[in-house]
């Protein structure tokens, strides 16, 4: 069963939708060692490309978004406890993913950012949990999830960057749950709402 639940009703939620000024997605959140190297490899990019003024993503709100939900359905239950019960429909294995390779992104705002991408062999794991979260957001009223999805972890914002440098330096990440972040717009500010564990794969 998902944690979700040990949230109870989140402070401020409301039926009629998401709380103003902030933004809602559902998403993978390094811990420990990942974050720690995430946050080196950015510094390691931001020196290599020398960018004057980064945005940076600092390391505690780095993470790999998953799916925004879309639409403001009729709610029996306020916004953010809706958004925690699609969460816990999701029953998924735990699964290893390997972070590898620089890309140019438009980001929030069509803001151009630095992201450090999911290879190919390891990025179809998290798409297929993406596809469970909407799956579970259909049935709950809401939409989002469906269209292309390149796994990333932006780094940092800037003009005009542009990975122009090579490095082969690889992050291999086990993933072993996914949460429910509430991000107060213009604030850079990332709460957790609800975190929820993946299962262990079964034995044959």
């Amino acid at each position: 069963m998902g944690d979700g639940d040990l949230f109870g009703s989140p402070a401020g939620s409301s039926l009629e939708g998401p709380e103003p000024g902030c933004s809602y997605f559902f998403a993978l959140r390094p811990m420990g060692l990942v974050n720690e190297q995430l946050g080196l490899l950015r510094e390691s990019a931001i020196q290599a490309l020398r960018v004057p003024r980064p945005g940076r993503v600092d390391n505690e709100r780095l993470h790999l978004t998953l799916c925004e939900p879309k639409g403001t359905p009729r709610l029996r239950a306020p916004f953010e406890t809706s958004l925690i019960r699609v969460g816990d429909e999701v029953r998924a294995e735990t699964f290893d993913l390997r972070l590898q390779g620089f890309a140019r992104h438009n980001g929030a705002f069509d803001s151009a950012c630095l992201v450090l991408r999911a290879d190919g062999a390891t990025a179809p794991r998290a798409q297929a949990l993406r596809r469970m979260l909407a799956d579970a957001l259909l049935k709950h009223g809401f939409h989002g999830g469906r269209g292309a999805f390149a796994p990333h972890v932006t780094l940092f914002y800037a003009n005009d960057v542009e990975p122009s440098f090579d490095d082969h330096s690889a992050i291999d990440w086990h993933v072993d749950e996914f949460v429910l972040i509430k991000s107060w717009v213009g604030l850079s500010r990332h709460d957790t709402l609800a975190r929820w564990s993946l299962r262990a794969p079964d034995r044959a």
